[in-house]
């Protein structure tokens, strides 16, 4: 359900504003909630999870407990289970991992497990990206369906027999980015006449053979010869039929009622002769079906590129949504980065997860819907999602000055919390305008950077003054410069600071995850400022009027005559000849037109806004500028940083005059003397680099493609390979936009569309977007770099330092001003904490990016590493120069342990890429097994994860609960309390053995034996199976799409336990075959119980004998009272599905490559390296008497435990704990439990000490591997206590004098949570760190 289109989310969910819409959400809910207890075979789909989780919060006890039910016996399913469902051409990688992470979260958090996605469900999107799959895929989604694809590819699709195909979202993580996508036949609409609701005209089916008005057997007919129709274009003989559409089920019984009908009457039909079987289903179980009777005598098309741009027809291309409303998408992605620096400040201020930041999360998460950030709703809408972001920034930029204020305690003036500083941002200095900084006398600036590297930021103010005292954190004055305003921002609408300069200057050296400050005091000279005032006044742009700037790597020439930009040229010896001027495409009464999805120019080639361009230039030590005036409407600015390798191009375009048109669609064209042969590239959600062209290559004649059909959304950087030079050029933006270089050489750019016109896609509204009274007016910024790819710079390939450039201009320093008035310039060089990193020096290998550190559940963490090299072959390199970079490994080694300064680790954990399962009990379906598909065969390299062993065996970890019933629906006002648990594992886990499918047997036309999914849910989906001799069987499975599906809540890694106690019946015998296993499951496994636990998924087939006898007594045919902590079982293997950390993360028994890439290796490193093979032997034996005696105290011990389990290592900790059981639990819990042996990054003891847990006995088990991701504790607090003695250990005991040999060997630091990331990987963590006292400066 489109949470905002033509009614805002919650008009939508509360069925307001009826003359718009009559979509009410909440009565869906209700009503289908209903309508399924009706009848035990219906099934229903949900897919955002928004909405779902605004219901859940309203319900009542009963009704979530008869709603969990449903989800336990599989008759409700999530698919997709994102936030909302996300637009994939315009949203950045990250955000799109950060929404699936926050709806997940949420749907572990109120159903557990058994509500996790396994099918992703992006069927109203408009066009389909590479890098999204990629992501599903790592995230452990079994397939993916997709409805929008392009209209020719559709019909190739179709007479290629390809709606269904393997997707290799990734040529660097190769059959890790694999996923099975299905193509919708029907898009997500119901048969043509089978609509079955009051929003549709379409007949009821009559059954009743008394009444005239029968019609049973007529719709029968025409229903089964539109299956037939539709089954000719799939592979096997299990078809997929949706029953749904936009805003339906609001009166479930109308669909239902028909289902029911049509179900029963096909497959008693004489017509159909029993060779059509319908049933319900879902999303999971049809993904299922054809896994296990898909066949496998045709290799399944292997498809490695995207699906964009969309084309409903051939003269309509959804390309114009790329640009549509540029304010919002500029809005959006700076609230998104803004909401990282907030989850980062929240971790190194050492607090908890906050009410504050639970709303950012909601409202950068909503906006990326579908018809959000694309632009496509009613302008009340956009109002409505900016007025949703602007309150949750507001709320979160509080929060962020007590952070920084715990950060900054001496700032006050004084150490005591009432003086801390209270620190302001602002928003609008892209318009050069700050009223707190224009207001106050002295400032102190907190330049903060989010980034995991050190790095420089070009600092601009609005000026009040015309001199400037500058101080940096070591007291020492900065240099500036004082840049006057150009007019077109002076005069922007809105503006109102009366600043008519900026000062400029450099922050320079920013830390990691750590900011610097400046103490900045104007020098007021109220003569000179006034003489200055009015010399603007009488001519603002008088300045020099040179044609060129320059710096020590750029110069910039512009024509004199025309007033054009004319070359740029490096001191490498690469240069572009290159002219760049601003075009419209207008819009005439005849013929389609253009909209807020569409692009529909009425001519090819557009007009230029002028042929010159009136110029002058700027020049100073820091900043030099070409300042250009094209027309009233368009201005830019060509500027250059000192230091800087990219020409800056800052943009004001607007208000854009109507005149005799009817719209205009501005473009800014670079056109360049590089020849591109017509291909050029654009990036993938902001990462891998996709190549395009604008020439048809289906066609057996070089034909072009239509203009609008050759756009693409750049998301942040659209690039040139030079053929006929070295010379290569990226064009980087700061917004995502539409793009394309449709002649040669040419790098076009949609900037702003101001249209009087509707495409007719529903939306009933042009896009004439109004600001302060007059037509939208915006500002932006383009970044042109270039350099001579034949040089790779600092170990780099072009495409990765473009890479590099556009993350740091996308993540650069955040400014946070506070009050400089209780500190004099004497005081500043005595202020303590004017500089901070939450990163160890050199703790970070180079490439691996920091890409997610927010506060996790109970005091954990939640952090992502990537791997920023990209491996890529460039066909215009010689053989050798591509076989030296193939050879150059660029795995990367990285030492958890060694990145924080500040925490200690006491335990990780791996998850999967949206966090929400552990690795090491996610399972995911591998298709390579059952299908022959390109790639399919492809291994894992001993070098890949060097950290994953295969000799380590993944075993149960131990029960925990917490007694908080939904941690995430509480108040966070409230403080949450966690409460003990004492439960004791005497008996270990019985793993169900593996089902064999070669031994099963055919398939009955018995609909009760055939496949059904109990627990996968889909609303108004239709699955029609054929049996193996070829009769067909039709699977009915109610599905919702996006519209119609029902919102559900963010699934996390640790699922909850919930305390309330309910009954489930079901009559439908159970299949562990077909049963999605809950990964997550095995923390709350009661180890207690020997019998096997009944899956929470059931199915029905008479094609597979049930199991032994012995599993036929354990598992009983209906729920049994049970506390929900059964639901949380173990995935065992269920013969459809492996581990994910089988297929993708073990590695073989060889050794790591020599030739491994570790960055900044140290000599500790090296230590580490050695220590790793003098541990393969296998530690000493420990004390066993010893490590008895302490698990038992362990046993007896009492305190708060959390939904996932941890180690802790440190003996003296583990004291000091016990005899405090009620301090602060925000890092992590007080209690110790024994637990079974399992695959968990632990830290370890250095020198051979003896143990210090009772799990060091069978710590001794563990294979080398095991040992490579054990840390040792103390030698991380020994490195911490050089600078902080205070932290050090009070009965720190003193070592023996020992001989020479055991000083050697005491002196190896213990190997300390390591682990490898291939190229463009990304890895999921949830760490506890040691808890300790706030900051003591």
């Amino acid at each position: 359900m489109d949470a905002g289109w033509e009614k805002t989310f919650d008009e939508y969910y509360y069925g307001t504003k009826t003359t718009i819409s009559t979509a009410n959400v909440q009565l869906i809910y209700h009503s289908v909630l209903s309508e399924l207890l009706h009848d035990k075979r219906r099934k229903f789909t949900f897919s955002e999870t928004a909405y779902f989780w605004r219901w859940w919060k309203e319900q009542r006890g009963a009704t979530r407990a008869t709603f969990k039910s449903l989800v336990a016996e599989g008759r409700i399913q999530f698919a997709g289970g994102g936030w909302v469902q996300a637009d994939e051409a315009t949203a950045d990688y990250l955000q799109l991992l950060d929404h699936y992470t926050w709806g997940h979260r949420k749907l572990n958090d109120t159903l557990g497990p058994c509500g996790k996605p396994k099918a992703a469900w992006q069927i109203d999107t408009y066009g389909h990206t590479r890098e999204h799959a990629s992501l599903l895929a790592q995230m452990g989604f079994d397939g993916l369906f997709i409805g929008r694809v392009d209209h020719k590819e559709r019909e190739a699709m179709i007479e290629e027999d390809r709606l269904e195909f393997m997707w290799r979202g990734s040529d660097v993580l190769g059959k890790m980015s694999d996923i099975m996508t299905h193509t919708l036949y029907n898009l997500y609409n119901a048969p043509n006449g089978f609509c079955f609701d009051f929003l549709c005209s379409d007949e009821p089916i009559i059954d009743d053979p008394d009444t005239k008005a029968y019609n049973a057997d007529k719709r029968v007919n025409d229903f089964i010869s539109q299956i037939e129709r539709q089954a000719k274009y799939y592979e096997h003989d299990n078809i997929m039929v949706t029953m749904g559409g936009d805003f339906t089920y609001q009166s479930a019984a109308h669909w239902f009622m028909n289902i029911d009908k049509l179900i029963n009457h096909v497959n008693s039909h004489p017509a159909n002769m029993s060779d059509i079987n319908i049933f319900y289903s879902t999303p999971s179980c049809y993904l299922k079906a054809i896994y296990l009777y898909g066949r496998r005598d045709k290799a399944v098309h292997t498809e490695k590129n995207d699906y964009l741009p969309y084309g409903s027809d051939a003269t309509t291309y959804w390309t114009g949504f790329y640009t549509s409303r540029p304010s919002l998408k500029y809005f959006v992605r700076r609230a998104h980065v803004f909401l990282q620096i907030v989850k980062q400040l929240t971790v190194l201020s050492r607090m908890a997860d906050s009410y504050e930041l639970h709303l950012l999360r909601h409202a950068v998460s909503l906006v990326l819907h579908h018809d959000a950030i694309t632009g496509t709703s009613q302008q009340h809408v956009v109002n409505d999602f900016i007025k949703t972001i602007s309150e949750a920034v507001e709320a979160c930029s509080k929060k962020v000055s007590q952070f920084l204020g715990i950060l900054t305690p001496s700032w006050g003036g004084s150490r005591r919390p009432k003086n801390i500083q209270q620190f302001v941002v602002c928003h609008q200095l892209n318009m050069s305008q700050c009223r707190f900084a224009e207001g106050q006398e002295s400032i102190l600036l907190l330049v903060y950077n989010p980034l995991s590297v050190k790095t420089y930021h070009h600092v601009r103010l609005p000026a009040i003054a015309l001199h400037y005292s500058i101080r940096d954190f070591n007291d020492e004055e900065v240099e500036y410069q004082m840049v006057p305003l150009p007019t077109a921002v002076i005069n922007l609408p809105g503006r109102s600071s009366t600043a008519i300069q900026e000062l400029c200057f450099e922050a320079e050296n920013i830390p990691p995850l750590g900011f610097t400050s400046y103490y900045i005091e104007p020098i007021r000279d109220q003569l000179a400022e006034g003489q200055l005032v009015k010399k603007s006044k009488q001519n603002p742009d008088a300045e020099h009027e040179t044609s060129y700037i320059s710096n020590e790597y750029i110069k910039v020439s512009v024509d004199k005559t025309t007033g054009l930009l004319e070359s740029i040229q490096h001191t490498d010896g690469a240069k572009v000849l290159i002219s760049q001027n601003y075009y419209y495409y207008s819009q005439s009464q005849q013929g389609l037109q253009s909209g807020a999805y569409s692009f529909r120019p009425d001519q090819e080639r557009p007009t230029p806004v002028a042929e010159k361009a009136s110029y002058h230039s700027i020049r100073g030590s820091l900043v030099k500028e070409i300042r250009q005036r094209f027309s009233d409407w368009v201005t830019q600015i060509i500027r250059l940083y000192r230091g800087e390798e990219f020409v800056e191009i800052e943009w004001i375009v607007g208000p854009v005059p109507i005149g005799t048109d009817l719209g205009k669609e501005v473009v800014s064209i670079f056109k360049t003397n590089i020849s591109n042969n017509g291909g050029f590239f654009t990036d993938s959600n902001s990462r891998q680099m996709m190549k395009r062209s604008c020439w048809n290559e289906s066609t057996s004649q070089q034909q072009k493609k239509h203009l609008p059909a050759c756009f693409y959304p750049v998301s942040s950087r659209i690039c040139l390979q030079s053929w006929n030079s070295s010379v290569d050029l990226c064009v980087l933006t700061d917004r995502v936009q539409g793009g394309t270089s449709y002649n040669e050489g040419e790098v076009e750019l949609m900037i702003h569309r101001r249209l009087l016109t509707d495409d007719g896609f529903g939306l009933e509204e042009s896009l004439n977007e109004e600001a302060f009274g007059v037509g939208l007016v915006v500002k932006g910024k383009h970044r042109i770099f270039f350099r001579n790819f034949k040089q790779d710079v600092d170990d780099q390939t072009f495409p990765e330092r473009a890479t590099q450039m556009s993350r740091k201009w996308t993540y650069e320093p955040w400014l946070f001003m506070t009050p400089g008035e209780k500190i004099s310039r004497r005081k500043w060089q005595n202020v303590r904490n004017k500089r901070f990193s939450g990163l160890r020096l050199h703790g970070l290998p180079r490439h691996i990016h920091i890409l997610t550190l927010e506060p996790w559940k109970a005091g954990s963490v939640l952090l992502r590493l990537e791997n920023t090299l990209e491996k890529t072959r460039d066909p215009r390199k010689q053989e050798s120069q591509v076989q030296d970079e193939i050879n150059k490994s660029s795995h990367i080694t990285v030492e958890l342990r060694k990145i924080f300064i500040q925490f200690k680790i006491m335990m990780v954990r791996e998850t999967t890429l949206a966090a929400n399962q552990w690795l090491e009990d996610a399972r995911q379906m591998d298709w390579s097994t059952r299908y022959v598909y390109s790639g399919g065969d492809d291994g894992i390299f001993p070098e890949d994860n060097p950290d994953y062993p295969d000799e380590i065996k993944v075993t149960k970890p131990m029960d925990i609960k917490e007694s908080a019933l939904h941690s995430d629906e509480d108040d966070y006002t409230r403080k949450k309390v966690y409460r003990h648990t004492n439960r004791r594992y005497d008996k270990p886990y019985k793993i169900k053995s593996t089902h064999e499918f070669e031994s099963r047997r055919k398939r009955s036309i018995n609909i009760t034996d055939n496949i059904t999914d109990v627990k996968n849910t889909t609303k108004g989906k239709q699955e029609i199976n054929k049996n193996i001799d070829g009769e067909p069987q039709i699977k009915n499975t109610k599905w919702s799409r996006s519209d119609t599906v029902i919102d559900f809540e963010n699934i996390t890694s640790r699922p909850k336990i919930f305390k309330n106690r309910s009954r489930h019946h079901t009559t439908t015998p159970k299949l562990s075959f077909l049963s999605v296993k809950m990964n997550p499951s095995n923390l709350f496994v009661d180890l207690n119980k020997s019998e096997d636990i009944p899956s929470s998924e059931e199915d029905v087939s008479s094609n597979i004998k049930k199991h032994s006898s012995k599993k036929r007594i354990n598992r009983p045919k209906i729920f049994k009272d049970y506390d929900d902590a059964d639901l949380y079982q173990d995935d065992t293997d269920d013969g459809i599905t492996k581990s994910m950390y089988d297929m993708y993360y073990k590695s073989y028994r060889s050794k790591p490559r020599k030739t491994a890439f570790k960055p900044h290796l140290r000599s500790s490193e090296m230590d580490t390296e050695h220590s790793r093979k003098r541990r393969k032997s296998g530690r000493a034996n420990d004390d066993s008497s010893e490590t008895t005696s302490r698990r038992s105290k362990h046993k007896r011990r009492k305190g708060p435990s959390i939904g996932i389990p941890f180690f802790i290592t440190n003996s003296r900790l583990d004291e000091e704990r016990a005899e405090v059981s009620h301090k602060s639990r925000k890092y992590y819990p007080e209690k110790i439990e024994p637990t079974q042996e399992r695959h968990v990054l632990t830290t370890g003891r250095e020198d051979g000490a003896r143990p210090v847990t009772p799990r060091n006995k069978r710590r001794r088990d563990y294979t080398e591997g095991s040992q490579e991701e054990q840390g040792s504790l103390e030698e991380e607090m020994e490195n911490e206590e050089e600078d902080k003695p205070e932290y050090r250990y009070s009965r720190r005991s003193k070592r023996a004098i020992i001989n020479d040999e055991q000083t050697e060997q005491s002196s190896e630091p213990a190997p300390a949570h390591v682990i490898t990331l291939r190229p463009t990987q990304i890895r999921t963590f949830v760490i506890w760190f040691e808890e300790r006292k706030p900051y003591n400066f």
